[in-house]
């Protein structure tokens, strides 16, 4: 006998096969949606996933990956093919053969089959003379150094000792016979160029004073005229007084290193000697070859003492070993170069006059001139 089903039972069965159907439809189309998210190519995730050249860049470094990034090398300056490069840098600074290479921050230079960043360099002279600690080392850019303000009095005290310079040596140049050479004509040229400002700066304040001197006797009806001259004197003599710090804040901020490469024989004494003679020469003085040698009392002469001062400006770095390195003994022919700080040495030797060059004294640490009487 079949078995009886109330209608009512039969309707409610219906409805939960339904119920479990639509669950089941849903559960499918859920897994595909996921299906085609996760496995599709060029889907979402993938995009997401995806990340910028920069980001996936810095998301290696900070996970320790190395990854090639393509950067912009700048070409190494080669010790044997820069000849015409070095002769226009030299030609700027007045010097000729004293030094091989005149370098700056930033650049690298190759010697032989080695390569060496100046910044490396100038790292390890600062460690080594205590100006960073190895701390502070990574916080500090190649190159730079706490730079000292030029105050306007000290900078025309400078030109007026330029000024002085130039007119000895253009007398100078004048009583010899002959054309002078080409270093000190340069370097007239140099210091004309300098004192140019200089002397328009001198002429724009005596005409402001003498402006001021007009006014306190003017009349009534030349008052008007008068201090409006002296609005644009004023003016003008900001403007370059502004010029006369910027060109001796850029000349106290020199930021250039020479390099002489070491070779068979070299000393460090006659190599600071050579670059002391290419200095003077071109401000017209000629040292003689015995101008270091002491004098017939056994006393070090001036050139000497000042040859011994300037020792602590250079530095002697080992290409191969890649520190700093006292000693200039070779192992392998261009494999060490000496390193000349040109701001130190710069300011050292402009500061000195040549005539009073034998009254220098030095007492290891410092130089003075003494006064006249002692």
């Amino acid at each position: 006998m079949p078995e009886y089903k109330n209608p009512g039972q039969e309707n409610h069965d219906n409805n939960n096969n339904d119920k479990y159907k639509a669950v089941i439809a849903v559960v499918v189309v859920l897994l595909l949606i996921v299906g085609v998210v996760f496995l599709w190519p060029g889907s979402w995730r993938g995009n997401r996933s995806r990340k910028s050249p920069e980001t996936a860049g810095e998301d290696k470094q900070a996970s320790g990956i190395s990854t090639k990034i393509k950067i912009k090398a700048e070409t190494p300056i080669d010790y044997e093919k820069s000849q015409d490069l070095m002769a226009k840098r030299k030609a700027a600074l007045g010097l000729d053969k004293g030094i091989d290479m005149i370098v700056r921050p930033g650049e690298t230079i190759r010697i032989g089959e080695m390569l060496v960043s100046i910044d490396e360099i100038l790292d390890k002279i600062r460690l080594k003379t205590g100006e960073i600690d190895e701390q502070s080392l990574s916080d500090q850019p190649a190159g730079t150094s706490a730079a000292r303000r030029v105050e306007l009095p000290a900078a025309l005290d400078r030109l007026k000792a330029l000024e002085k310079e130039y007119n000895q040596l253009k007398t100078r140049v004048k009583s010899t016979s002959g054309e002078a050479d080409s270093a000190t004509r340069r370097h007239l040229e140099k210091l004309s160029a300098k004192l140019r400002t200089y002397h328009l700066y001198q002429d724009v304040r005596q005409n402001l004073d003498d402006a001021r001197q007009r006014l306190a006797g003017a009349q009534p009806n030349q008052v008007a005229g008068i201090k409006k001259e002296i609005d644009t004197l004023t003016e003008e003599k900001t403007k370059l007084e502004k010029t006369i710090l910027a060109a001796m804040q850029a000349d106290q901020d020199l930021n250039a290193y020479g390099i002489h490469v070491v070779k068979p024989g070299d000393n460090i004494w006659n190599i600071h000697f050579q670059f002391l003679k290419d200095y003077f020469l071109h401000k017209g003085v000629t040292l003689s070859p015995g101008a270091d040698e002491p004098g017939a009392d056994r006393q070090s002469s001036g050139v000497g003492r000042l040859l011994k001062f300037s020792e602590s400006m250079v530095h002697i770095y080992n290409l191969r070993e890649k520190r700093i390195d006292p000693d200039l003994n070779l192992i392998h022919p261009l494999s060490k170069i000496v390193v000349f700080n040109l701001a130190k040495v710069f300011e050292l030797l402009e500061s000195i006059n040549f005539n009073e060059v034998d009254r220098i004294r030095f007492d290891g640490e410092m130089l003075w001139l003494p006064a006249k009487n002692d």
